[in-house]
């Protein structure tokens, strides 16, 4: 599967439900051998089973929106170095059944990531292009 906005969030974004100046955004690190995502049907971080979470980072810095495209800081993330195939972008909600999930990459030069023997640093870095981290 190549990276993708879900379908839900498409929607939540026209219905005005997705907003960068209101929300917290984060960072999933999933095993897609304990999750296969619906890009469809997923809507909430609670579509994601618990086990298939290995990460959740911190929130996302100096997140903006301009001209439909979304950028933020780069983040580092602390990761106990377990296997993971796909990282998911969320907007913070008070539980993980009000956690949007936007966006799932797992096309990227540093994914599957084969696990480690001990924790690990991993920075992520959005890209520079036009695109960011992501344009509609």
């Amino acid at each position: 599967m190549a990276n993708q906005v879900y379908t839900k969030a498409k929607q939540s974004l026209l219905n005005g439900e997705i907003n960068t100046s209101l929300f917290n955004y984060k960072l999933l690190f999933v095993n897609t051998d304990l999750y296969t995502v619906n890009i469809n049907t997923d809507q909430y971080v609670s579509d994601i089973p618990t086990n298939a979470i290995k990460t959740v980072s911190d929130n996302l810095a100096n997140v903006t929106n301009a001209n439909g495209i979304l950028n933020a800081d780069d983040i580092i993330v602390y990761h106990d170095g377990s296997s993971f195939n796909a990282i998911v972008l969320y907007q913070v909600g008070s539980s993980s059944s009000t956690s949007r999930l936007v966006l799932y990459i797992d096309d990227s030069s540093s994914l599957p990531f084969d696990g480690s023997s001990s924790p690990i640093v991993i920075t992520i870095f959005w890209s520079d292009t036009i695109n960011k981290i992501l344009s509609l």
